[in-house]
């Protein structure tokens, strides 16, 4: 349900004005004062004690990974938590169980999430899993789109709230995880909210200082050998300068898979080919030796592009789909800088304006706020305990690393070799992340053997992709 308070000029005064008004304020506190409300129903079934949570609304679905129970849960929450009694809106989560008194990992998605939503903490702790649908995302939109209240720190109170409401039925320890965007998400909120879990493991996880961060084309410029970088570089231009002949199978292969695509293709073909490099290092699908040569078909260099750089997401639904990541890489969470100079002779199309690809209001501004990630970077630094960073040696957005400095009880790891998907399971250290793990907790964690709950496919987040320009989003 959405709920929106809206104010009637005719009922602002006299007796039923103040009694409408008192009567908001109350039904305000009863939906919103779990925010520091520990406690919870007791007995009874756990699907009527989730529904007897303030704002919840929770129905039980089949479980999956291995789980004895699931639940999807709808939670009403603020647009603006600065403002309570204001508009509201559902926000979506899913509740893997495995017992009340077994660990809880927290795993709020930087994007959308789902019913089979896994990650390899819930797996190694074979703990209870908690994701949520980031807001703004599909299952977490406001019916108006303000966009003013896309930020960090609200979507931090989103998760604040959510973890105060189920602390009250999951006793256990809390541990917060993400990858990517979701590695992000877990980290913006220990810095609002330090306490709320006991430890968190945020994966491949950048920090981004601007729309246009300079780290990254000389980390991206340094993967690989010089014959890795040669092929790449070859087969980028080798697609531009046959742009003309290439429309056709780019139009097709949108077509041929039932995906609509409203945009110009010459500028959209240009900016797919732009990325390329940038994905080809984030995900390790292909080697450099098996990148199509001069004797490819038309045909078989759209589909290994499009396969590098997950073409789809640039279709329209899944433009929408972006936006909100969109907004926020552009007003706080920030871009790498791309060179292109290696290409600038054979790029020839504009830019297609952003407010028009993404469907923003045509006046919608976006003003970057530099002082948001600095200050979470040196919070982390400084005061960030109970924090692991895993980070790919090979994956271009480790340009954006935290950089410990020895100052937190924390821990920060990049795995040579490994990409965007690196995961504890793969790491030469992985004996010192359980180690960590295993004094923040209080009890052993270690590598599970026989286990209830299965080991799922590894999951950076729904849609691990972010790195395009044109803002095309491939974290």
């Amino acid at each position: 349900m959405e709920r929106e308070v809206k104010h009637d000029p005719r009922r602002g005064s006299g007796r039923t004005g103040r009694a409408a008004r008192m009567l908001a304020a109350v039904l305000a506190a009863a939906l919103f004062s779990a925010c520091g409300d520990s406690t919870a129903p007791t007995g009874g079934d756990l699907l009527d004690r989730l529904n007897a949570l303030p704002g919840v609304t929770a129905r039980e679905i089949a479980p999956s990974n291995g789980y004895p129970r699931e639940f999807q849960l709808d939670i009403t929450q603020p647009v603006d938590h600065d403002n309570p009694n204001g508009p509201t809106f559902t926000q979506r989560a899913y509740l893997a169980h495995a017992g009340e008194s077994l660990p809880m990992v927290f795993a709020p998605s930087g994007y959308g999430s789902g019913p089979q939503a896994g990650n390899e903490m819930a797996w190694i702790l074979q703990a209870n899993n908690l994701s949520v649908v980031h807001r703004y995302f599909p299952d977490a939109r406001p019916a108006s789109l303000d966009w003013q209240y896309l930020d960090v720190r609200q979507a931090a109170a989103d998760h604040h709230r959510i973890v105060s409401l189920l602390k009250g039925i999951y006793t256990g320890a809390w541990v917060s995880t993400g990858a990517s965007k979701g590695g992000e998400t877990v980290l913006f909120h220990r810095r609002f909210y330090p306490d709320d879990v006991d430890a968190t493991v945020a994966y491949v996880a950048p920090l981004l200082y601007s729309t246009s961060d300079e780290r990254f084309p000389p980390w991206l410029a340094s993967r690989g050998s010089a014959a890795d970088r040669a092929a790449i570089l070859d087969f980028q231009r080798r697609l531009l300068e046959r742009k003309a002949e290439l429309l056709d199978d780019l139009q097709s292969w949108f077509d041929t898979r039932n995906y609509a695509f409203s945009l110009p293709l010459a500028p959209e073909l240009e900016s797919a080919v732009a990325s390329y490099d940038f994905n080809f290092w984030q995900r390790h699908v292909y080697t450099a030796a098996q990148i199509p040569g001069p004797s490819a078909t038309d045909a078989q260099l759209i589909g290994h592009l499009a396969d590098v750089v997950r073409l789809e997401f640039d279709a329209d639904v899944w433009r929408d789909y972006f936006s909100a990541y969109v907004y926020q890489a552009l007003t706080e969470i920030g871009l790498p800088a791309v060179d292109l100079t290696p290409l600038e002779d054979l790029l020839s199309q504009d830019s297609i304006d952003t407010h028009v690809a993404y469907g923003f209001p045509p006046a919608l501004p976006f003003v970057y706020r530099p002082e948001t990630i600095p200050d979470v970077v040196q919070w982390i630094r400084t005061q960030g305990d109970r924090i692991i960073l895993i980070y790919g040696g090979d994956d271009p957005w480790t340009a954006g690393a935290v950089g410990l400095t020895g100052q937190a009880d924390a821990l920060e790891i990049i795995q040579p070799g490994a990409d965007h998907g690196v995961q504890i399971t793969s790491l030469d250290q992985r004996d010192a992340v359980l180690g960590k793990l295993s004094v923040w907790l209080g009890f052993p964690v270690s590598i599970p053997v026989a286990a209830a709950i299965r080991a799922v496919p590894p999951m950076a987040d729904p849609f691990p992709l972010r790195g395009r320009i044109d803002l095309r989003p491939r974290f």
